[in-house]
């Protein structure tokens, strides 16, 4: 019950970097398809930075407001403690998510969707058996399952970071490179923007629907 309080949030918040995701997979494409590798390169960056920086505002939105959006939505008293819990905890992998959302955008803007399925396939199971862990063998409730949960975002956005790190094209993320450059910044936020609102629009229609 108290997990199932945070749904709602949760996909709002989960659409919004998954809009993100699409404006750097735009704006990468575009620039592969001009074969300007020093656009690409500077999209990749800046996408890089811009979606650590949105997974760590909502991270922290959702940390130091938990309680009261919950409020909002008339969460049941008996739940209360337990949402706000899982939210908290479930807030930090919203970083790691944000940077798997930027790294999936660019792996299939090179055409390599099979990559980043396979890194979320990886985070599934593993999300799965920590679910399991937490909950039966350590008897823990709401916490044990947005623990496993923030663990296995963590994986899969560290393992395609890994990749994009050993890539030897104009895709590769270099960290002495990261910096925003304004016009790559406006060409992913361009789409990133209206592409998040779009994804979040039914979760705000619901979240009218769960405070009634």
């Amino acid at each position: 019950g108290a997990v199932g309080s945070t749904t709602l949030l949760v996909s709002l918040f989960t659409g919004l970097l998954i809009g993100m995701g699409s404006g750097v997979n735009v704006a990468v494409a575009r620039g592969l398809g001009m074969g300007d590798k020093q656009r690409v390169e500077k999209t990749v960056h800046t996408s890089f930075v811009l979606c650590a920086a949105f997974g760590v505002v909502l991270c922290l939105i959702c940390v130091l407001l938990a309680r009261p959006m919950l409020a909002l939505l008339h969460t049941k008293d008996e739940l209360m403690d337990g949402a706000v819990l899982y939210l908290k905890i479930y807030a930090l992998s919203m970083p790691a998510m944000a940077v798997y959302n930027c790294g999936n955008g660019i792996l299939s803007a090179t055409g390599d969707t099979k990559r980043p399925l396979v890194y979320l396939f990886i985070a599934g199971v593993l999300n799965v058996v920590l679910n399991l862990f937490f909950v039966i063998r350590c008897h823990m409730a709401a916490e044990g399952v947005a623990i496993a949960s923030a663990i296995a975002q963590w994986v899969s956005a560290i393992l395609i970071v890994i990749h994009l790190l050993r890539r030897q094209d104009a895709c590769r993320l270099d960290m002495r490179k990261l910096r925003l450059h304004p016009m790559a910044a406006k060409r992913v936020l361009m789409i990133g923007i209206p592409s998040g609102l779009q994804n979040a629009i039914f979760a705000v229609a619901n979240l009218f629907v769960q405070a009634g």
